[in-house]
């Protein structure tokens, strides 16, 4: 189900499902993800016939790999499949530590805005399948965000490293504990 994307119709098929699925104010430059092949691994979502169904973008960094992107087709959601490609990364990733980052859902700021279903909804859909609070809370680039990892202990400084490794320390101040 979940294949390394290196054909370019899985890079052009990742690529439209990521600009459609993100806010552009959570978009890394796509072009940057390719380019850096050695800290991120683009993941093609593939049902048994090999049709597109999702994507995962991973980011590795020593024993902890972020999954900075995770979307599957529209047409696709509510089906279980998200569930089945999170237990899937837990094998692929068993021996490092997990990390995901989800847009803050307490908070009046958090409360008051637009997406504030969709963002309870994703926190219960990672919850529900095994991930946990981490008790981080923090500003990327002026967006607030909650950090789950699957159960496993994390700090602000190893969290913080992954993005000082894929963007070389210039990041730092871009990043802040709430």
């Amino acid at each position: 189900m979940l294949k390394h994307a290196v054909s370019e119709e899985q890079l052009r098929q990742i690529r439209t499902l990521y600009e459609a699925s993100f806010p552009q104010s959570e978009k890394k430059p796509f072009e940057m993800m390719l380019e850096k092949k050695e800290l991120f691994e683009l993941l093609s979502i593939e049902d048994e016939e090999g049709h597109f169904r999702g994507l995962a973008i991973m980011i590795i960094s020593g024993d902890l790999v972020l999954l900075d992107y995770f979307a599957v087709e529209p047409a696709c959601q509510g089906a279980g499949l998200g569930s089945i490609v999170l237990r899937e990364l837990q094998e692929r990733y068993g021996r490092e530590r997990i990390v995901v980052e989800i847009e803050r859902t307490a908070g009046a700021e958090a409360e008051a805005a637009e997406n504030y279903r969709d963002r309870l909804r994703r926190k219960a859909f990672y919850l529900k399948n095994g991930m946990k609070e981490t008790g981080l809370q923090v500003k990327l680039l002026g967006v607030e965000m909650e950090v789950l990892t699957f159960g496993r202990k994390l700090t602000f400084r190893e969290y913080a490293s992954i993005y000082e490794k894929v963007f070389s320390g210039g990041l730092k101040n871009k990043i802040e504990l709430l």
